[in-house]
């Protein structure tokens, strides 16, 4: 039970990521009329301050002025708030309306996020364990994702009215995660004083395995945001497919991931959990450069790509943060550092940071070449999109599986580590 109490409020922080991403847009240009040119400045502007306070986060969770559950539900109040603010509006949004509400979103995700993971770390100190729990939070997170897909579809209403039952939902299920959390799970840093003063990068530069893993990360998350920024391009433009296609695959794939946790839980305790990775990450490559061979028309060929890569993506969420969560103890052990939120908070930043970078490369070339989503599409455009969509992230893929290969830190590892910990404390 104590992994499904730590794991409810993932469900319900997850339920938002679509309506945020996909629907905010459409719906302060459609609907409330603001030009979308200034949408997007808010939007990235607030993304810019998102990004600042990850490590600062980082750093006032372990200096641990008080339990991190309070952060939990500070984080929980503003992104509730923000959330009923940016899509239950009463009356004309202005620019300043959006602007304020996506920053306090934001912040709240940030706030509740980093020390959620700093207290799954402290929960759980076995190797396997923390993998399993890792698990459980990821699973939770494919389900919110895969409710607010499948909300769509067995509900027959327009965007506006859909939008309002994914805010209820993730209200009300956070709520619940977050009130049974609180009462059912223990803070075990709460009661002690951390001798963390201030974010040493000199330190983790140094420590060879968290510096390596912390850049195998960096190049796997842009390697899954570069589909994930040009998935309705792809699908529409090379595809020939509609909403409902893009609806429906997207369906499939989180599906497929959802049931892949399971199995990659499994095959990192027969093995271990860096070389299950690998393998992920050597399968995922393999299968999804056959989208480079797809034309318009071959949308079951892609849904049945979308499954494959699907069950791989099980992987890239809860391993790395599994493996992650290991070797804070590795960097406790040798530098007398409890950095945990620091070291997730970096986590995070890369994976706001990768998203950046791959929207202004994206965008900025797809600018150059005159792409115009009411005319015609050049020939020049479509192969610039199935180069960003499928060819550099199997590139950056296949480099991330390749820094892997003589990476070293397992059970009996973690065990020697642990216990010089425990002597040293």
């Amino acid at each position: 039970m104590k992994y499904l109490f730590y794991s409810l409020p993932a469900y319900a922080f997850a339920i938002p990521t679509f309506p945020v991403m996909v629907f905010l847009p459409a719906l302060y240009s459609e609907v409330y009329g603001m030009d979308i040119a200034t949408i997007g400045i808010i939007l990235f502007a607030a993304k810019l301050i998102d990004i600042t306070t990850d490590p600062l986060m980082g750093w006032i969770n372990d200096k641990n002025f008080f339990s991190r559950k309070v952060w939990l539900i500070i984080g929980g109040l503003l992104s509730g708030i923000a959330l009923y603010k940016l899509f239950k509006v009463d009356e004309i949004p202005g620019n300043g309306h959006l602007l304020i509400w996506i920053v306090v979103l934001y912040t709240g995700w940030t706030i509740f996020q980093i020390p959620y993971l700093s207290i799954g770390y402290n929960l759980e100190r076995n190797y396997h364990k923390r993998t399993r729990l890792s698990a459980s939070r990821e699973f939770f997170v494919l389900l919110g994702l895969f409710s607010s897909l499948l909300l769509p579809i067995i509900l027959n209403v327009d965007n506006v009215k859909l939008v309002s039952k994914l805010v209820d939902l993730a209200i009300i299920s956070g709520f619940l995660g977050l009130l049974l959390f609180t009462i059912c799970i223990k803070d075990e840093k709460s009661n002690k004083q951390s001798n963390f003063s201030g974010i040493n990068f000199k330190s983790i530069y140094k420590n060879n395995k968290i510096s390596r893993l912390i850049f195998v990360w960096f190049l796997n998350t842009l390697a899954n945001v570069f589909p994930m920024v040009l998935f309705v391009f792809y699908v529409s433009y090379i595809l020939g497919g509609n909403d409902y296609d893009r609806q429906i695959t997207l369906f499939y794939y989180f599906l497929f991931a959802v049931l892949g946790v399971p199995f990659w839980t499994f095959l990192s305790k027969k093995t271990n959990k860096v070389l299950a990775w690998r393998i992920s990450l050597i399968i995922s490559s393999l299968i999804f450069f056959f989208v480079v061979f797809l034309d318009k028309g071959d949308l079951n060929l892609f849904i049945i790509i979308s499954c494959l890569t699907g069950l791989c993506l099980g992987a890239d969420l809860l391993l790395p943060m599994s493996i992650q969560a290991d070797l804070i103890d590795h960097h406790r052990m040798k530098f007398n550092e409890d950095m945990s939120g620091v070291m997730f908070s970096i986590l995070t930043f890369l994976s706001k940071l990768s998203f950046a970078l791959a929207s202004i490369f994206i965008f900025g070339v797809l600018g150059l070449l005159n792409f115009d989503a009411n005319e015609i599409v050049s020939k020049e455009s479509k192969i610039f999109i199935i180069i960003s969509y499928a060819i550099i992230p199997v590139i950056l893929k296949i480099i991330a599986a390749f820094l892997l290969k003589n990476f070293t830190f397992g059970e009996s590892e973690l065990k020697k580590v642990q216990k010089i910990i425990t002597v040293n404390d």
